[in-house]
């Protein structure tokens, strides 16, 4: 898979700045294919859940809004992990200048839109060390499905863009699982960008690596610097969470085509030292799960019918089994819908802030809000 540079090391990088190289050439496949793979978590198969009907739907762990967690403050363990160890890029900015970011994101004008016609659901990656606390959605792609144009738009949050949770204050939007789970996302999603978004569908890294294994592993293209990375990560997993030895399951060092297991897999995607940061991290991402997509597709229906229970039970989301069913009549019209994908901030459109030790995306939102709704809406 091409890796692309998306630079965001300049702090001034904007409208002024050198700007980001565009994605890759097939990453619209990406996305879709992407796409495909989380919901197709829930129903892969139109013919796989009327088969399994009511007793495959109670698999996935379906939470109401009311009954998930909430916190106000996180514990120590959870701050420590939502700081970024990342080399400092983003410019200082005094109180006066935040202040005014701060006035200028509270006082755009754009309504938040929302369209019978079109269906939004947040794709939501959760990192954490344990299941104490909701953990960071460090994996974001709004998918937005235009059923009255047959288009869906694949738009993928950065983590780091500066945002205001309610309840909570100006942060990361990553802290936002963190602290209300999808529904908290969800609401700041539609608060900052001016997109209807009421249902989500969650998956944590360590339920990924189980999916992973269920699956039966998956073949990716490591390089020797992504695989001295990832065997740290994979060291770190397996002695202090998994409880396994380490050994069974390094990367080979100098790389190459590996057919990886669920841990060699998940090391791998979270990798942001090698290349740009959490740009090329979210590639790796992508990555993983085209080539999950490619190993499902390789099952037939009896296969994927054994493995499916198992994988639901590590599905996190708020869709309604009315929903489900409606959307799985659909999905294989849904398929041959036109992708597009995009992130969002966009290009040239955005700067890099150094607020409370971490940097910051501050996107020019009059733009950027006008933008979205033009892509998902028009």
């Amino acid at each position: 898979m091409p890796r692309n540079r998306e630079d965001h090391s300049n702090p001034m990088n904007g409208r002024n700045g050198s700007g980001n190289k565009k994605p890759g050439m097939n990453m619209k496949k990406v996305f879709a294919i992407s796409f495909c793979i989380v919901l197709g978590i829930v129903f892969i198969s139109g013919g796989v859940i009327y088969k399994l009907g009511h007793d495959l739907y109670s698999s996935v762990n379906y939470v109401a809004d009311d009954d998930v967690k909430t916190v106000e403050t996180l514990p120590d363990a959870a701050i420590e992990e939502t700081l970024s160890t990342e080399e400092r890029t983003g410019r200082s900015v005094d109180k006066d200048e935040l202040s005014n970011i701060q006035d200028q994101m509270k006082n755009l004008k754009l309504e938040t839109k929302s369209d019978d016609d079109i269906y939004n659901v947040l794709l939501v990656g959760v990192d954490r060390q344990d299941k104490t606390w909701n953990g960071n959605s460090d994996a974001m792609i709004l998918v937005s499905i235009n059923k009255a144009k047959n288009h869906v738009s694949m738009i993928s949050l950065m983590r780091d863009t500066y945002v205001d949770i309610d309840g909570v204050g100006y942060a990361k939007l990553n802290a936002a699982y963190a602290y209300g789970a999808g529904p908290l996302l969800c609401q700041t999603v539609t608060d900052t960008f001016r997109v209807q978004v009421d249902r989500y569908v969650a998956v944590d890294f360590w339920s990924l690596v189980d999916i992973i294994d269920i699956i039966g592993g998956v073949d990716l293209e490591i390089t020797a610097k992504e695989a001295e990375v990832a065997n740290g990560y994979i060291n770190d997993m397996c002695e202090r969470q998994l409880n396994i030895d380490p050994s069974e399951h390094q990367l080979p060092a100098e790389g190459g085509m590996v057919h990886c297991d669920g841990v060699q897999a998940v090391a791998y995607a979270r990798n942001r030292y090698v290349g740009n940061s959490d740009f090329e991290r979210t590639q790796r991402q992508r990555y993983v799960l085209t080539q999950l997509m490619a190993e499902a597709k390789q099952l037939s229906v009896a296969q994927l019918t054994e493995k499916m229970q198992a994988i639901l039970e590590h599905v996190t989301m708020n869709i309604p089994e009315t929903e489900i069913w409606s959307m799985v009549t659909e999905l294989p019209e849904m398929l041959d819908y036109k992708f597009e994908q995009v992130r969002i901030p966009y290009d040239d459109m955005y700067d890099v802030i150094y607020v409370n030790g971490q940097d910051m995306l501050v996107p020019y939102w009059e733009e950027t809000l006008q933008k979205l709704q033009e892509q998902i809406y028009s």
